[in-house]
């Protein structure tokens, strides 16, 4: 490969793909380890420390790093990209007020839960009364078959899509309740199509239960779902499944007509997409 010059410009890309790889290796190990020195990450990472530092140099004058106690930790300009990604993605802005009712209203925990590169991504909590210490938190990126939101839009995507995101994600467990069987999965997704919910018992996360509903588009593709969440000993699948699902599906058709019909905030309308089309 060439660049416009005629030189060679293979291994300067393979070189700034590798520092990439390195710095965003360093990023997560921050995120995952909290505050740390140059050697502890030097050493766990298994890099030379000069190459480190010099990442961690850059990163830090680039405002994604900061110095802390002689170490580092991540900055606070991720707080600003993880408002406006939260901020960006349609369905936030349609869901967060019925959300918010809803949570009043039952008093658990209600999420608002987007797919992203095969991973279930919570981007919106609001707690009721109800205390529950959930392990889940704004951000946090979770197999999709695991948990009764991930399955609710399993459930609505093109089979392709589905086969897609086994293939590359796997079934893998966090309990022994979670489902790990291709056939026993296909077999759950066709349910949830035929009664327009999806629960787990117990498949995240022992002690905790779920109940889920998809938010589609006007052509059936989903482009999230709305969860309530709580201890098992609470939320049993009886509680769940009479109590909950019907009022899960009444905010799901609310949702999915403001997501038709209505905008976002004016003061926040820059901060939108505004094509809400989604293909397969």
């Amino acid at each position: 490969m060439t660049d416009q010059s005629g030189e060679s410009s293979t291994g300067d890309s393979a070189k700034h793909v590798d520092a990439t790889r390195k710095s965003l290796d360093i990023l997560r190990y921050l995120k995952e380890n909290g505050p740390a020195s140059l050697s502890a990450v030097a050493s766990d990472l298994d890099r030379a420390k000069s190459t480190v530092y010099r990442h961690l140099n850059t990163l830090e004058e680039a405002g994604y790093i900061a110095e802390y106690n002689g170490g580092y930790r991540i900055g606070q300009l991720y707080l600003d990209y993880g408002i406006q990604a939260q901020r960006s993605h349609p369905l936030y802005y349609a869901a967060k007020p019925k959300v918010d009712a809803l949570a009043d209203q039952v008093g658990e925990k209600v999420w608002c839960v987007v797919e992203e590169n095969g991973f279930a991504v919570y981007i919106y909590l609001k707690s009721g009364d109800e205390l529950y210490r959930s392990f889940t938190r704004v951000g946090f990126r979770g197999y999709l078959h695991a948990f009764s939101a991930g399955k609710a839009i399993l459930a609505q995507m093109a089979p392709e899509r589905v086969e897609s995101i086994i293939t590359s994600r796997g079934l893998p467990a966090y309990t022994e309740q979670t489902i790990t069987a291709e056939d026993a999965l296909y077999e759950e997704l066709e349910e949830i199509r035929e009664r327009g919910f999806a629960v787990h018992l117990e498949e995240a996360v022992s002690g905790g239960n779920a109940v889920s509903v998809p938010i589609q588009l006007d052509d059936g593709s989903p482009i999230g779902s709305i969860c309530i969440a709580g201890p098992a000993h609470r939320l049993d699948e009886e509680t769940l499944v009479d109590d909950y699902s019907d009022r899960l599906l009444g905010v799901k058709n609310e949702i999915e007509l403001s997501l038709k019909y209505e905008s976002a905030p004016v003061e926040d309308r820059t901060e939108r997409p505004h094509n809400l089309e989604r293909k397969n």
